[in-house]
């Protein structure tokens, strides 16, 4: 059946080095590497996976109901979640503040190619009834087959290229080094290259790039045009999803993941969790007064004390005792570590979060006339905040996922 891809740009994607297949929602969506900004004049005989940004390519029938903006986005999010609520520590989201795609004018002579810095002649003699004829100047075998001009100029020297760089993979020269006290000595043949990781050359980067559909393997083979030995295999992961979840709080968590330091971070995630404050007593049947007792009750409603420690262990293992240890601030007063020898998980952790917020959200110099922790923006301390990051983003995707079990989340794009 014939159908529409269309491109997405997402943030954080850069060495993802893995494929996503996506299915559940209706449309399915496949993430993968890229060579962004349509290479001509920077077309490169190699590129490494782990220096490769990712986009989203969304699969849509013809026959399937039209999209808007909005919509796609809130399907991506969803899916995103998903994957996020699985590893944690992804930050795929699809909030990009500098844009890497372009619009060019369809009537204009030029249209951009690297990263829109350079302009190429575009001529559709076959398909357009406006041109009359176009020949080249000096140059008479090139045939102007593609409408991108400068392309049916450089596709043979392109190809040229990357044939003589591929041949100098397996180059070898003949060596002779006496030891010293840095190095062994060698004596015979060794490779000019040395991969840490094997390249994949240009062809095998745009077959990449062109990918629109994935079957059932676990594993995409680029097979490389020069030699089996420098074939890439890129492994593929599965995410099947069937919730489409309440958007505020997904726009919350995507601020919280999206968030280029530790307090924005923590905000973010923390107002998924606050979102609940008044209906959590409720829902429990039971009377608070504070914002502190408001925040045991989210915790309440979403885990007990046995699932926080099988997080914490499961987080935490190798330094488990750091939660212990008191969070310095950029104020004389620290906030105290996590009590992991408490009876009341949930009671020390909703103590524990609390203090950490009133750090991060307010700047008062003191409170009733003492001196309070506070956290400056961009200092040294605020890297201390990293600690409760995982914590506070795993209860903000147990808040996500309880809202849409009691009802709140949505039953169509």
């Amino acid at each position: 059946m014939a159908s529409i891809n269309i491109s997405f740009q997402l943030s954080n994607a850069k060495g993802l080095e893995k494929i996503i297949y996506f299915d559940g929602l209706g449309y399915n969506l496949i993430i993968h590497p890229t060579i962004h900004g349509e290479p001509l004049l920077t077309s490169q005989a190699f590129y490494y996976l782990k220096n490769l940004d990712s986009i989203a390519q969304l699969n849509i029938d013809i026959s399937q109901p039209k999209l808007n903006s909005t919509q796609i986005e809130y399907l991506i999010d969803n899916y995103l979640f998903e994957y996020s609520a699985k590893n944690p520590k992804s930050k795929l989201t699809t909030k990009v503040d500098e844009y890497a795609y372009w619009k060019d004018n369809i009537h204009s002579l030029y249209h951009h190619y690297d990263q829109a810095n350079t302009g190429a002649l575009v001529v559709d003699k076959w398909n357009d009834p406006t041109v009359i004829d176009i020949q080249p100047i000096d140059d008479n075998n090139v045939d102007f087959s593609d409408w991108c001009i400068p392309k049916n100029y450089t596709k043979s020297i392109i190809h040229e290229y990357v044939l003589k760089m591929q041949a100098l993979l397996d180059k070898k020269v003949m060596l002779f080094i006496n030891p010293n006290e840095y190095r062994d000595g060698y004596m015979g043949k060794k490779r000019i290259f040395d991969f840490i990781e094997t390249p994949l050359d240009l062809y095998q980067a745009e077959k990449l790039d062109n990918i629109r559909r994935i079957n059932e393997e676990d594993e995409l083979i680029i097979k490389s045009s020069y030699s089996s030995d420098y074939d890439v295999s890129i492994p593929v992961e599965r995410i099947h999803c069937q919730n489409l979840y309440n958007p505020l709080l997904l726009s919350y968590y995507f601020a919280g993941l999206n968030a280029k330091n530790a307090l924005n971070s923590f905000v973010g995630f923390y107002n998924v969790v606050e979102y609940y404050f008044e209906e959590a007593p409720t829902l429990l049947n039971i009377n608070v007064r504070f914002e502190k007792e408001q925040l045991k009750a989210v915790i309440t409603l979403l885990t007990n004390h046995l699932e926080i420690d099988t997080f914490l262990k499961g987080q935490f293992f190798s330094h488990y005792t750091e939660l212990c240890n008191d969070i310095v601030t950029s104020s004389s007063i620290n906030i105290k570590g996590f009590d992991i020898g408490s009876s009341d998980y949930i009671n020390e952790l909703a103590r524990w979060l609390y203090e950490i917020r009133c750090a991060v959200v307010h700047s008062k110099k003191t409170r009733r006339g003492q001196i309070t922790a506070v956290f400056e923006p961009y200092s040294i301390e605020s890297n201390n905040l990293n600690i409760a990051i995982p914590i506070i983003q795993w209860l903000a995707i147990l808040c996500i996922k309880k809202d849409y079990s009691l009802g709140n989340g949505r039953t169509s794009l």
